[in-house]
């Protein structure tokens, strides 16, 4: 999505949402002060704008028994799209995989890994990344702690 504008009304459309998805129409009416029918409405063109993109729930990782967190940094040999794409379907394909980016720089993906316990880890990290044939080097780094914004506003544009 490029060129989103929003107003102050989205931009606090936008806020409620993010910090409660499940709350009300009702509610997130009175929370901005629009009637509900307003309200709806205008999260429908958010939606339709591709300012919402969806919904979902936020898991507690170690409540699902995977409480050890990584960062894996895998740098390939040879690069080539068809490599890249075939290492990003192969890590994503694994159960214990939280996330992957693409990154500029020495290395060129990170895979965010959660998982039981430090073998768990070691296992996954040699039987299914470092083993991987274009896999030229890896680095592993634990997570002890996780921060991520609740809450994104749109950018101001200056």
């Amino acid at each position: 999505m490029t060129d989103f504008s929003a107003d102050p009304i989205d931009t606090r459309l936008l806020q409620e949402l993010q910090r409660d998805a499940r709350q009300t129409n009702r509610s997130l009416a009175n929370a901005v002060g629009l009637a509900p029918s307003t309200t709806l409405n205008r999260v429908r063109d958010l939606e339709a704008r591709g300012a919402i993109s969806g919904y979902h729930a936020q898991v507690d990782l170690a409540s699902l028994g995977r409480s050890l967190e990584a960062l894996v940094f895998v740098r390939l040999q040879p690069k080539s799209r068809e490599i890249v794409e075939r290492f990003l379907q192969h890590v994503w394909s694994l159960p214990e995989t939280m996330g992957v980016d693409l990154i500029s720089g020495i290395e060129d993906a990170v895979v965010h890994l959660a998982v039981a316990n430090a073998d768990e880890l070691q296992a996954v990290v040699l039987n299914q990344i470092s083993s991987f044939p274009e896999v030229f080097d890896e680095r592993t780094s634990l997570l002890f702690e996780r921060r991520r914004r609740v809450v994104v506003e749109p950018a101001t544009g200056d």
